[in-house]
């Protein structure tokens, strides 16, 4: 995989957890199969010792939102697209007392290149591929299962994809960064991440905020992802719960979700 890698250019994919012979792992296609899926989620549940499968299933979609992490950098950085397909894709299983942050495989590495021809089109099927095709049927499989907004799966993903663009891709020298990230949050048509009529990812870009007790700029969420419900208790610095809530709950933090719910 590193070879495979180096001569793609893509070596700094595996800074972003990408990696090879994993051992307990699980297919993420396994999370299509409804059965499949309860027995994962039991399993993640206990290990990761959260209350509800609920909130599993928030911190599910915090850690597979690497993938497109991987998928975009590929892609932004380098013009290249992976093959995203379910059953390509393996994740660790999380183990008891262990923080989760799971390395992720793929079973086919292969790589497809910019050709050099309507780089536009090009970048909707790579949207469509990582989002419609993958992003999304496990975010309704979740939704529909666990009864957890869409708007706190749809944010998991965004935080993760502000931090790329924003952060990591900021000096990249490929001039279709910048065009690349706003047509992600700004223009990309709601059909290339599932059944929507509108972008799920357009209402999460706001202006950041300069908080003082973080003496650092902050893009302040508009869902609670739940994470303060993890065995550490610790909120994120993200969370709109740490500024609304005073009662170490965070009802606030869900009811923001009605109130952007006319967006989707």
């Amino acid at each position: 995989m590193v070879k495979l890698l180096e001569e793609n250019g893509l070596l700094h994919l595996q800074k972003y957890r990408l990696s090879s012979n994993l051992q307990h792992t699980f297919t993420i296609a396994d999370l299509m199969d409804k059965t499949l899926l309860a027995n994962l989620f039991k399993e993640l549940t206990y290990s990761l010792g959260t209350p509800s499968e609920k909130v599993a299933a928030s911190i599910f979609i915090k850690r597979y939102a690497f993938i497109a992490v991987i998928s975009l950098y590929a892609m932004s950085a380098s013009n290249k697209k992976i093959n995203l397909s379910m059953d390509n894709i393996e994740m660790e299983k999380p183990e008891r007392g262990k923080d989760w942050l799971p390395k992720i495989s793929l079973k086919d590495l292969s790589i497809e290149e910019w050709n050099g021809e309507d780089r536009d089109e090009w970048r909707r099927e790579t949207f469509r591929e990582l989002f419609a095709n993958n992003i999304y049927p496990i975010i309704e499989q979740l939704e529909k299962n666990y009864k957890i907004s869409r708007l706190i799966l749809w944010e998991n993903i965004a935080i993760y994809l502000f931090w790329l663009y924003e952060t990591e891709l900021k000096n990249s020298d490929n001039p279709y960064v910048k065009s690349d990230f706003h047509y992600l949050f700004s223009e990309a048509e709601g059909e290339l991440f599932g059944r929507y009529h509108n972008n799920p990812l357009q209402k999460y870009q706001s202006e950041k905020k300069y908080l003082e007790e973080f003496q650092e700029e902050i893009r302040v969420r508009k869902t609670c992802c739940f994470s303060y419900q993890l065995p550490s208790s610790k909120r994120c610095k993200t969370c709109p719960c740490t500024y609304i809530a005073k009662d170490g709950g965070c009802y606030d933090g869900e009811s923001i979700c009605s109130a952007v719910r006319s967006f989707t």
